[in-house]
């Protein structure tokens, strides 16, 4: 709910309040103009190319669909107008509704009353509602058309145009406007025209319904529930709402950093995707999950392009990606003095290569989709190993070295062997040799797949050589590994000393003092604790935690999260829950400043990743679903379903017990414990000594 209107942060709000289905998405503003507003409608998947010098494409401008002008005898009525008596605006998380009531006493005398509604449908993704309603005090009321209004609009993109249809039907009192696109890239069969038709004969309270209950099933598959905790509660249902509005499974698109709540980074797509959102979507719906996974499947023939540009075999993703799979990132950007500034992620931020691969392999874990790997995740995973296998390169130290990159922290530039690069090289390397192991092992199917990738005898063993030989900057004495060459001697700073959390360090330091300091914007080596657990174990993780933890500023809106979820594993749980309230005001106290941009994505992403795999310890291995809890003392209880294989199972836990349901059965590890197959049923382990119990099935009363 937001009550009131303030000018200065009308543009966050509208960000805030967002409907969306993962196809279209429009944000929250009011029905009238105003100048504070930023209105935005936007289609997943369409780009223009941007006007600004430098800026490559932008997600197209959709003409602004819900504008009207409330008339009140034939006088425009605007908040400009007389004085507002009230004015709430409410957002309907669980069934994806955006509502407005408007109380308005003119200079004349009379009062106004302007209701509304709107929703982007989740269960016909083309299709946008909007209704209204105005009343007057003895006078007429009535809406008109704000701006031009034709039937049908082709949209310009590059690759097709989108068409959008409107139509506004005025019964008495009221109006009501449907919308309908047509993305003719996608698939969709229908024209923009015949599906308005089909909506406007069913009417509103039919489309209503159907959208009501697509949303509902959605819930049903990924709410979070926190007792004793009201603003995480709220937090991560806001999270979750907006991860479902985001995500569509066509594999025509992808998830933009702001997904489709406002205009930031021109909707491009980063690794934000495949490490912050695809978990959520493994977990809580497969089916968007694997389109987004499709997406860069489709877009592999640039990332083979960009890898040889650069000398190097398989396949480079770029670090920001549109509609074509081209590296869209701007070459530069302009300092608060004018000068240009070279931008160097495009061109050194490597590791976005094994976060594919990772979010790849991770999908084929959850669900167990042998089609999606004989389809797309073999080729994903053996074109970026090939990939690693041609960019590291052996010194005379005898081993194998990854130069010149920039790894997550950003803040340092063309460095040498970063710990969290190396170690997702070598993982992205071992697993794609399991993959071709897995596959030459199978039938028919498996070893025309190799065929179909070239595979050459002897590639795996080659691969599990360079992984074995990559240099990864570890210290066994310390459990410390360095986040790049040379980073222990540079000059060690504490950022609680500098600013408080999270602050942009290049603005306090400058960039000359951060570059030769310890100072790092975001998780990093913490990264790989929290992506690659097996690789890292607790003591390990817990030693690199207490490290890198005091040097971060938290600059960027990735970080807060991932700290909560390792904070969680290692057991500083106070640091964990204050680390998840601050990924949680990233948006809702737009802590970035940013947040009038669009809604953060990945930070949305990580704060469900914070809760189900920090704080409910549930993660996946191809053996089994996982789940070590360690909840927050403050937490009475936290529950939230998953789908493993197929299998729904929802994670129960209050105190020291832990209720494992499954609507089949499936393999679970409960804490420490082996795993073991559990049948369809109620199961449920205590703790004791901080150990877990074996789950016990328990009888249905």
């Amino acid at each position: 709910m937001v009550d009131g209107f303030d000018v200065l942060r009308e543009r966050e709000v509208e960000s805030w309040l967002s409907v969306g289905n993962g196809v279209i998405g429009t944000r929250g503003s009011l029905e009238d103009d105003d100048d504070a507003s930023n209105p935005g409608t936007y289609v997943a998947g369409a780009y223009v190319q941007g006007s600004d010098e430098g800026s490559g494409p932008e997600l197209a401008p959709v003409p602004d669909w819900i504008r009207l002008v409330p008339l009140v005898s034939d006088t425009a009525v605007t908040l400009l107008t007389g004085t507002v008596v009230e004015l709430h605006r409410a957002l309907d998380l669980r069934h994806g509704v955006l509502t407005r009531t408007w109380c308005q006493s003119l200079d004349s005398g009379l009062q106004v009353w302007f209701r509304s509604a709107r929703f982007a449908s989740m269960a016909d993704p083309q299709i946008l509602v909007l209704w209204a309603e105005l009343e007057a005090d003895g006078a007429e009321a009535h809406f008109v058309a704000g701006g031009e209004e034709p039937v049908l609009r082709e949209i310009p993109a590059r690759i097709g145009a989108v068409e959008l249809a409107t139509v506004t039907r005025c019964p008495p009192g009221q109006v009501v406007r449907l919308g309908a696109v047509r993305r003719p890239w996608a698939g969709e069969e229908r024209s923009a025209a015949k599906v308005l038709a089909d909506a406007d004969r069913q009417g509103v309270t039919r489309l209503f319904e159907r959208h009501r209950a697509a949303w509902e099933r959605r819930w049903g598959n990924a709410d979070v529930v926190v007792e004793g905790d009201p603003e995480a509660q709220r937090a991560l249902r806001f999270a979750v709402y907006h991860l479902i509005s985001a995500g569509e499974a066509s594999g025509t698109s992808s998830i933009g950093a702001r997904g489709l709540t406002g205009p930031g980074y021109h909707g491009h797509v980063f690794w934000d995707t495949e490490v912050f959102a695809l978990p959520f979507f493994f977990a809580a719906h497969p089916p968007t999950a694997r389109g987004l996974l499709a997406y860069r499947h489709r877009l592999l023939p640039a990332a083979r392009a960009k890898a040889a540009a650069m000398g190097y075999r398989g396949a480079l993703y770029p670090w920001e990606s549109a509609d074509t799979g081209e590296e869209v990132t701007p070459p530069f950007a302009y300092g608060p003095s004018g000068e240009r500034i070279p931008i160097l992620t495009g061109s050194q931020e490597h590791h976005i290569a094994a976060d594919v691969a990772w979010a790849t392999w991770s999908y084929w874990a959850w669900t167990g989709d042998e089609d999606f790997l004989l389809t797309c995740g073999a080729e994903i995973l053996v074109e970026t190993a090939r990939f690693w296998a041609s960019r590291a390169r052996r010194r005379r130290d005898g081993r194998l070295h990854i130069g010149k990159v920039i790894g997550p922290d950003e803040y340092h530039e063309s460095v040498d062997d970063n710990a969290f690069t190396n170690l997702l090289a070598r993982w992205n390397l071992e697993r794609a040799a399991e993959i071709v192991e897995h596959l030459s092992d199978s039938r028919g199917d498996g070893r025309e797949v190799l065929s179909r990738l070239a595979c050459q005898s002897g590639e795996a063993e080659r691969w599990r050589r360079v992984a074995a030989g990559l240099v990864d900057g570890f210290d066994p004495a310390s459990g410390l590994y360095e986040q790049f060459a040379g980073y222990f001697a540079l000059e060690d700073l504490a950022a609680a000393e500098l600013a408080e959390p999270p602050f942009a360090a290049d603005v306090v330091l400058g960039s000359r003092r951060l570059r030769r300091s310890q100072i790092i914007k975001q998780a990093d080596v913490l990264m790989a604790a929290h992506m690659l657990p097996e690789a890292l174990p607790p003591e390990v993780a817990t030693a690199n935690y207490r490290y890198y933890e005091p040097r971060t500023s938290h600059g960027s809106s990735l970080s807060p999260a991932i700290h909560a979820a390792v904070a969680a594993r290692v057991g500083a749980a106070d640091d964990a829950l204050s680390y998840f309230h601050m990924a949680a005001g990233i948006d809702l106290g737009d802590e970035m400043g940013n947040a009038a941009q669009g809604v953060h994505m990945a930070a949305l992403g990580g704060l469900w990743q914070a809760a189900v795999a920090g704080f409910g310890g549930a993660r996946v291995g191809l053996d089994a679903l996982r789940v070590d809890p360690r909840l927050p003392p403050s937490w009475r209880r936290l529950a939230f379903p998953v789908t493993f294989r197929g299998a729904r199972v929802e994670v129960d836990v209050a105190g020291n017990t832990l209720t494992l349901s499954l609507d089949a059965p499936a393999r679970v590890a409960v804490g420490s414990r082996p795993p073991v197959r559990l049948r369809a049923g109620r199961h449920v382990a205590r703790r004791r000594l901080g150990e877990w119990s074996a789950p016990k099935e328990v009888a249905l009363r």
